[in-house]
């Protein structure tokens, strides 16, 4: 049987509840054909990850962040991507599509082999002074 869900939540939280996830067993009966007796053995749960994620940055390094992801700067989707239902996530999370974006030099690096990264969508943050900080500033 297969369950799908989402998570969110403190990374490392999150990350403590993947690792007691994944290290369940469960007893599995299956019958042997040959000798048509039934036998028990224990089983992992498979905890197969279909994760979203949300960043938060200052505006201003959008195309940095994007570059640094690896997207096409012209919103070209890897074809599972078109799968997803982007439309209907961006509206559930009051998220807006994608924009273009021209790439940049960054010294920022991320390893992600082996992972795959499809684009959502984006939220702004509010803009406004904050007089008890002291400041005027993006509300990440």
């Amino acid at each position: 049987m297969h369950l799908v869900f989402a998570t969110r939540g403190i990374k490392h939280a999150r990350d403590m509840f993947v690792t007691q996830i994944q290290s369940q067993f469960f007893p599995w009966k299956r019958k042997d054909l040959k000798t048509g007796v039934d036998e028990h053995v224990r089983v992992q749960g498979a905890l197969r990850p279909i994760e979203l994620w949300e960043y938060v940055f200052p505006e201003e390094h959008y195309e940095e962040v994007c570059t640094m992801l690896g997207f096409d700067p012209n919103g070209k989707v890897h074809p599972f991507s078109a799968k997803l239902n982007q439309k209907a996530l961006r509206m559930a999370l009051g998220l807006k599509p994608i924009k273009k974006f021209t790439p940049k030099v960054t010294d920022k690096f991320v390893f992600s082999e082996g992972v795959a990264k499809y684009p959502i969508g984006i939220k702004y943050d509010k803009h406004q002074k904050n007089k008890e900080w002291g400041y005027e500033q993006e509300m990440l």
